[in-house]
């Protein structure tokens, strides 16, 4: 059996600006600080085997405080990144409709995304999604994974086949969670959505106090 929880990082200064930050590193505002403590308290409460990680230091915040006080090694996964939105970039939205930009991107009669010039298109991101939840079947036991927004909805979008047009119109908070259940035969399934870090610390607790009466 697997279980794998899915966190977006704390609040940053880019997502209080309205910017588009994507691939870049940016601070956590004063009230993702205090996110950030609250969701390495859960994960650690959760008590996953492993802990993986996007490389960006928003979402490393959180994996590599949980994983020293569990005492497991942090592992960085390369497909847990955000979205590049390429020329929009550390803009706003409003910024980016003055150089003709849009976002989500538009979709053509095709039915393909049409992004951002140096951008992911979201079929690339949902392949990237899709990639990582066929490897997460064979997890096993209890998995966290750090990770953004976007691939959160794209991973959520390529669970369910979700048509490119539509899977971006979701609201994920900040350090909210998604778990993800699974025998490893056949795809992994949602179990839970937009969990609080309490929701996930309650879960945890709960979750520690069975396995103790089962194990007397």
């Amino acid at each position: 059996m697997s279980e794998v929880l899915f966190m977006r990082h704390p609040e940053t200064l880019g997502n209080t600006a309205h910017l588009f930050s994507g691939r870049r590193n940016v601070e956590l505002s004063d009230r993702g600080a205090l996110q950030c403590a609250r969701a390495v308290r859960a994960l650690v409460d959760w008590r996953p085997d492993r802990i993986l990680t996007s490389p960006l230091v928003r979402c490393r915040s959180i994996a590599f405080g949980a994983a020293l006080c569990l005492g497991i090694e942090p592992e960085v996964e390369e497909r847990l990144v955000e979205i590049d939105f390429g020329a929009l970039e550390g803009l706003t939205a409003a910024e980016g409709r003055e150089r003709g930009l849009a976002f989500p991107w538009p979709v053509g009669p095709d039915g393909r995304s049409r992004p951002a010039p140096g951008a992911e298109s979201f079929e690339h991101l949902m392949g990237r999604a899709a990639d990582f939840l066929e490897d997460a079947r064979g997890f096993g036991g209890r998995v966290a994974c750090v990770t953004h927004g976007g691939m959160t909805r794209a991973l959520l979008g390529a669970a369910y086949g979700m048509e490119v047009d539509r899977f971006w119109d979701m609201a994920i908070g900040n350090v909210s969670s998604q778990i993800f259940v699974g025998d490893g035969s056949s795809r992994l399934m949602v179990s839970a959505m937009g969990l609080t870090p309490e929701e996930v610390a309650t879960r945890g607790r709960a979750r520690t106090a069975l396995e103790k009466e089962e194990n007397q």
